[in-house]
C-alpha cells in the first residue's frame, strides 16, 4: 500500500529518486530533548527501507503543536515552493499538528508546491480510507491536546483556590514547602523589604540596583538586579499576602502568541487573601502602586532608536557587551551612543570609553559592503569550492541510492533468467523485459548525474553574486540582516575596533 503510494508520488513529481526532509518536534510538557534524537533515527530508519534520500532537517524544540508560528515549521513551509525534494517526513502525524485547522491548511499548502506528508509509524497512502482514518488521528490529537488542557487548568485552579504553587519558579522572597505551599526565605524577603524602603525614599532604579548588588542580593535566577526586575517585585501583589492566578490571558487561539501584559477579567482572575505570607505591608504596596501610577504619562521625544549593531558589539577590555544608549543634554540636544555594560558594574567598572552610534555603523556598514563586493574578485573561488563539494555530496548520495536500486534490479533479472532458463513462460518473459527497461532508466538517471557534474557551471553563482552587488549600491538590501549575516563579532578596544567576518575568518581593523 505505502509502496504504491510512493510509486505514485514519484510519478506526479517526475523523479527516479523521492527525497524527503524530516520534520521532528517535541513540546516543552514532560518531553526531553532526547525524544528528537528518536524521532530522527525511526525517521531515517523508515527512509532507508523505502529508498527515500533524506536531505534536511526541520527541528522545532520545545514547541507545542497547537501553535503554527513554530520556526523550523514555518521555514519548510516556505522552503517547499521552490525546494528540490519531494516528501515530508514526521514520526507520528500529531508532530506535523494537533489542531485540524492547521494540518488541513498546511497540507494543503504542501499540495500546491507538489510536497507530500509522510508519516513513519501512521503508513496512509491517498485511499479515500486512508483520508478518513487520517482526520480520525488528527481529530483524535486535537481532542487529547484539549483535554489534557482542561484536565490540566482543572488541577492548577484546585491548587490556587488552597493557595498551593502553580507551577513556575516562586518570586524573590519565598520558597515552596514540600507540600508546595509558599514559606519565606528570610535572606530574600530582606532584599524585597529592602526594595521597597528605597522605591519609598525616593531613590532611582540604579541606585537601588546598585545598593541591592554591593550587599549581595541577587534575583531568583542568582543574576545582577535590572530595571524590569525591580518593577516586577514592586508590583507583586504576593508582597501583601495575595495570592494571585489565571491573571494573563491564553495563548492566541490563531497565532498560538501569548501576552503578559493583556490580563483576563476580574471575575476569571482568582484573588485569595491571606494565602501567602506577607512581607510588605498593605499600606506600603499600595503607595508604591500610586507612585508606579503617577509616573505613567507621555514623554516627548520618545521614539525609540534602531541600533544596527545590536548583540554584535563586545568589549575588548573587559569582555561585555556594548549597547545602545541616547542621553539628552541641558539643552534637549540628543545624543546616541554604543557604551560597555560593565561601566554599570559596582564591581568592577568598565572604562572603555563609548562609541559614537552614527560613526561605528558607519564603519561597520561600510566595511560589510566592501566585503561583499569583494566576493567576486577575492573569494569567488572559495565559494564555488563550498558549492561543488556540496553539489558532488548530494549528487554522491543521490547515485548511491540510484545504485542501490539498480543492484536490486540486476539480481531480480538474474534470478528470472535462472528461471526462465528452466521453464520458458510468457509472464516471466514480461517480467523480464519491464525489469531490462527499468535498469536502462536507472542507468541513464546515473548517467546523467555524471554529467551534470562534469558540466558544472558557475554561472548561477556569479548572478546571485552580482544581484547582491546591485542591491547593495541600490542600498535595497536590509543593512542589519545582511551585517547579521556578514558580520560575526565587532570588538571595540582602546584604540580601535576590529570588525571579525563569518566568512574566511577575514578581519578587518579600524582607528577610533
Amino acid at each position: 500500500m505505502l509502496a504504491d503510494y510512493l510509486e505514485k508520488i514519484r510519478t506526479k513529481t517526475n523523479v527516479l529518486v523521492l527525497k524527503a526532509v524530516i520534520y521532528a518536534r517535541y513540546s516543552s510538557d514532560m518531553q526531553r530533548g532526547e525524544s528528537i534524537d528518536a524521532q530522527v533515527r525511526l525517521i531515517r530508519e523508515f527512509a532507508r527501507k523505502n529508498n527515500i534520500i533524506i536531505v534536511g532537517e526541520y527541528i522545532d524544540e520545545a514547541q507545542s503543536a497547537k501553535r503554527d508560528d513554530r520556526e523550523a515549521f514555518q521555514k519548510m513551509m516556505k522552503d517547499s515552493k521552490s525546494a528540490n525534494w519531494q516528501i515530508v517526513i514526521v514520526h507520528k502525524l500529531d508532530r506535523f499538528a494537533r489542531n485540524r485547522f492547521d494540518s488541513a491548511t498546511y497540507r494543503v499548502h504542501l499540495r500546491k508546491n507538489r510536497k507530500y506528508l509522510i508519516s513513519a509509524v501512521e503508513q496512509f497512502d491517498d485511499s479515500p480510507e486512508s483520508a478518513m482514518m487520517e482526520a480520525v488521528i488528527e481529530a483524535m490529537s486535537e481532542y487529547y491536546s484539549k483535554n489534557l488542557a482542561r484536565e490540566t487548568m482543572k488541577g492548577l485552579t484546585e491548587n490556587a483556590l488552597k493557595g498551593k504553587s502553580c507551577g513556575g519558579i516562586p518570586p524573590l522572597g519565598y520558597d515552596l514547602d514540600e507540600y508546595k505551599f509558599y514559606k519565606v526565605n528570610e535572606f530574600e524577603a530582606q532584599g524585597v523589604k529592602l526594595i521597597f524602603k528605597l522605591f519609598l525614599e525616593g531613590k532611582t532604579y540604579g541606585e537601588i540596583i546598585s545598593k541591592l548588588n554591593v550587599a549581595g542580593y541577587r534575583t531568583k535566577c542568582n543574576r545582577l538586579f535590572s530595571r524590569n526586575s525591580l518593577y516586577e517585585i514592586l508590583r507583586n501583589e504576593k508582597y501583601k499576602g495575595i495570592f494571585v492566578y489565571n491573571k494573563t490571558q491564553s495563548r492566541d487561539e490563531l497565532t498560538g502568541k501569548r501576552s503578559g501584559h493583556r490580563y483576563k477579567s476580574e471575575e476569571e482572575i482568582i484573588r485569595i487573601n491571606g494565602a501567602i505570607p506577607q512581607i510588605i505591608s498593605s499600606e506600603d504596596w499600595e503607595t508604591v502602586q500610586l507612585i508606579l501610577n503617577s509616573r505613567r504619562k507621555a514623554y516627548g521625544n520618545n521614539a525609540k532608536e534602531v541600533y544596527l549593531l545590536s548583540g554584535k558589539i563586545k568589549c575588548g577590555k573587559c569582555g561585555g557587551s556594548y549597547a545602545g544608549r541616547r542621553v539628552f543634554n541641558s539643552c534637549g540636544v540628543k545624543y546616541i551612543y554604543y557604551a560597555c555594560n560593565g561601566k554599570r558594574n559596582p564591581n568592577y567598572k568598565c572604562d572603555n570609553g563609548s562609541v559614537k552610534r552614527d560613526w561605528i555603523e558607519d564603519i561597520v556598514v561600510q566595511a560589510t559592503k566592501e566585503f561583499v563586493k569583494r566576493f567576486n574578485a577575492t573569494y569567488f573561488e572559495d565559494i564555488q569550492s563550498e558549492y561543488i563539494k556540496e553539489v558532488e555530496n548530494c549528487n554522491h548520495k543521490e547515485i548511491k541510492t540510484l545504485q542501490d536500486k539498480l543492484n536490486s534490479v540486476e539480481s531480480e533479472i538474474q534470478r528470472l533468467v535462472d528461471a526462465i532458463s528452466k521453464a520458458s513462460l510468457e509472464s516471466l518473459i514480461s517480467r523480464l523485459e519491464l525489469l531490462e527497461q527499468q535498469k536502462k532508466e536507472i542507468q541513464a538517471e546515473i548517467r546523467k548525474i555524471e554529467i551534470r557534474n562534469d558540466n558544472f557551471s558557475t554561472e548561477p553563482i556569479k548572478k546571485l553574486l552580482s544581484k547582491a552587488e546591485k542591491m547593495l549600491e541600490e542600498e535595497s538590501a536590509p543593512l542589519k540582516e545582511l551585517i547579521n549575516l556578514v558580520v560575526k563579532e565587532i570588538v571595540v578596544n582602546e584604540s580601535d575596533i576590529q570588525i571579525y567576518m563569518n566568512c574566511f575568518d577575514k578581519t578587518i581593523t579600524h582607528k577610533r
